[in-house]
């Protein structure tokens, strides 16, 4: 028995190394994509590897994904765009690394092995130049401000909360990678946008690879199911709240699994409806008041943010 030990503990050790690869094979992600101001988008993102390439004597992994949903109006017809989002990147000692094709350098994604304090620079992706609000562009700072481990599908992954700041003063951003699976709150990566016509890329929804089950925390619906006029039918029901009915004439019933903080915007980013709730519960959600037309609920909890569409008859 003793002699197999350690021949268990490599075999253990080696399958845990081989569950976190970057990229595993198989690996896809979900993105939740909304947008209520020009340019609109209501769909979702499939993103998945498809080859390898070799960019300044480097293998990187090709990821391409496609966008499916609706675009420029709520009542647009369903489209596909393809390669809606092409990016390379590569993994070496635990950090992510992305090709910024306008220098021809790799900027970091994250650094897997960093501790609390530690920075780099934020990625300059896609955007060939940032220039409002300022004249000078300056790449903001990427900081880690806190360090875990979580086990997901059995497997033992470091988790990051980082902070960046966009303009100086802006408000400090955070938002957590988790190895593995990068942003879980936001996107693959993070990145400044500054131009207001550009991509949106969404949310992150679900995760998966060929030995990795689904990982989907919010219990959202991970591909793009338009109903109606474009109600995302996954936002109807999930882990933070139950919205129903939906159109309606302006009260709605809402049923919430823990506080939250909820915010309703018009079609033009416009906030038309505040409220916080300390507790969890079953409430009306009265927005009788506000003209007839599509809003954009958003609410906001321990477990991050989840986003709906009202639709008021």
């Amino acid at each position: 028995m003793k002699k197999l030990l350690p021949f268990i503990f490599i075999l253990f050790f080696g399958l845990q190394i081989k569950a976190q690869m970057w990229c595993a094979p198989g690996a896809t992600w979900h993105y939740r994509v909304y947008a209520n101001m020009f340019p609109y988008y209501d769909g979702h993102i499939k993103l998945s590897v498809t080859n390898t390439v070799t960019l300044n004597n480097i293998t990187c992994q090709n990821m391409v994904g496609n966008f499916y949903g609706k675009t420029m109006t709520p009542n647009s017809p369903t489209t596909t765009l393809s390669s809606y989002v092409n990016v390379q990147t590569y993994e070496s000692n635990k950090v992510i690394y992305i090709y910024n094709s306008v220098d021809s350098i790799f900027d970091t994604i994250a650094n897997f092995n960093a501790n609390i304090g530690d920075k780099w620079l934020g990625i300059k992706y896609p955007n060939t130049s940032c220039s409002w609000p300022n004249t000078n562009y300056v790449r903001p700072t990427i900081m880690v401000v806190d360090t875990a481990h979580v086990t997901i599908n059995n497997v033992w992954l470091r988790k990051l909360k980082l902070s960046s700041s966009y303009y100086s003063p802006s408000p400090t951003f955070t938002f957590t990678v988790i190895e593995k699976i990068s942003g879980v709150d936001n996107f693959l990566f993070h990145y400044t946008h500054c131009i207001i016509d550009g991509p949106y890329y969404g949310t992150f929804v679900c995760y998966s690879d060929n030995n990795f089950p689904l990982y989907n925390p919010s219990s959202a619906i991970c591909d793009y199911i338009p109903t109606g006029v474009g109600v995302y039918e996954s936002s109807r029901y999930n882990s933070i709240f139950k919205l129903y009915p939906n159109p309606t004439n302006g009260v709605f019933n809402l049923e919430l699994n823990e506080p939250a903080n909820l915010k309703i915007y018009s079609v033009t980013g416009a906030l038309v409806y505040e409220r916080s709730y300390s507790e969890s519960g079953n409430f009306q959600l009265d927005i009788s008041q506000v003209p007839t037309g599509i809003y954009n609920l958003r609410t906001e909890s321990s477990r991050g943010a989840s986003n709906a569409k009202l639709i008021k008859n």
